[in-house]
C-alpha cells in the first residue's frame, strides 16, 4: 500500500527527519506517536506533497508518488488546524468535494447521509464553519476527509475538540472503514485511546524512529520485563531512554 524510504527533512541546518523509513499494509490503522516536536506532522505533509523532502521516496502501491496532485487523489487527510471557505456552509463544502473528486449525485447522496448520521451533523449542514463549536468544526473536517473514496487516509490529531461520544463515533469509524480494507495513518497524543484501534504503532521521537509494531511486538522487541505495558507505559518508558 504505502512506503516511505529514508525519508528525510531539513530545515535550515537541522535535520527535522532522518532517513525515516516504514510501511502502511493494506486494511490496517496505523498510530503514529511521538511527543511534540518528534517530526509526526512533518512525515504527514511529506506524505500529502505539502512540502518538499530533501531526501527518500514514497510509494503508493509500488509506484512512486511525486506530483501533489496524484497523491490527492489516493490520499485523503483530516488536518489538525480546521482548513475551509468561509463563504461556503458545511453541506456546500461536500458538495464541492464530490464536485473535485466527481462522485456521481446518488453515491454523493448515499455518503454524505452515512457521514452525516454518523458525526452527528445534521442540524449544522446549512451553518457556515464559524458559526460551529469547536468539537462540531473538527466533526466538519472529519466528514471532509470521508465523504470522498479513498484507500488510504492520513489524520493528523483528529480527536482534537471531540466529546467522548464523538471520540467512540470517530473510532467506530476508523473500524468500518478497516473492515472496507481501508488503511488509516492516525497521528495522536490520546495514548489510552489509540491502543483500542490501532493495528500497529510508530514511535517516533526526534526525527527518528525508534521502534515499529504491535504493542506486544515492541513490548518483546524493547525486551520490558513487563509484557503487559500499556501503550502510555510503553511511551513514557522509549521517551525517557
Amino acid at each position: 500500500m504505502l512506503q516511505v524510504n529514508n525519508l528525510t527533512k531539513i530545515y535550515d541546518t537541522k535535520k527535522v527527519l532522518k532517513e525515516v523509513s516504514f510501511e502502511v499494509k493494506c486494511g490496517e490503522i496505523v498510530g503514529l506517536i511521538g511527543p511534540n516536536g518528534a517530526g509526526k506532522t512533518t512525515i504527514i505533509q511529506s506524505i500529502l506533497g505539502l512540502i518538499e523532502r530533501d531526501q527518500g521516496d514514497i510509494y503508493y502501491n509500488g509506484q512512486i508518488l511525486k506530483k501533489q496532485q496524484e497523491i490527492a487523489t489516493h490520499i485523503s487527510y483530516i488536518p489538525e488546524q480546521p482548513v475551509y471557505y468561509e463563504d461556503l456552509t458545511v453541506e456546500e463544502h461536500l458538495q464541492f468535494i464530490a464536485m473535485l473528486f466527481k462522485i456521481p449525485q446518488n453515491e454523493y447522496q448515499k455518503r454524505k447521509e452515512f457521514i452525516v448520521d454518523y458525526l452527528n451533523l445534521k442540524e449544522h449542514l446549512k451553518k457556515f464553519p464559524d458559526q460551529l463549536s469547536k468539537g462540531t468544526k473538527q466533526k466538519f473536517m472529519i466528514s471532509c476527509g470521508f465523504i470522498r473514496e479513498f484507500d488510504l487516509m492520513v489524520a493528523d490529531e483528529p480527536f482534537s475538540g471531540l466529546d467522548p461520544a464523538a471520540l467512540k463515533n470517530l473510532k467506530d469509524l476508523f473500524r468500518e472503514y478497516k473492515r472496507r480494507n481501508k488503511s488509516i495513518i492516525v497521528s495522536t497524543h490520546l495514548l489510552d485511546l489509540a491502543q483500542t484501534f490501532c493495528d500497529r504503532y510508530i514511535f517516533l521521537n526526534k526525527g527518528e524512529i525508534i521502534v515499529v509494531g504491535s504493542q506486544k511486538e515492541i513490548s518483546e522487541k524493547i525486551n520490558f520485563k513487563n509484557k503487559n505495558l500499556s501503550l502510555e507505559e510503553i511511551f513514557l518508558k522509549l521517551m525517557n531512554k
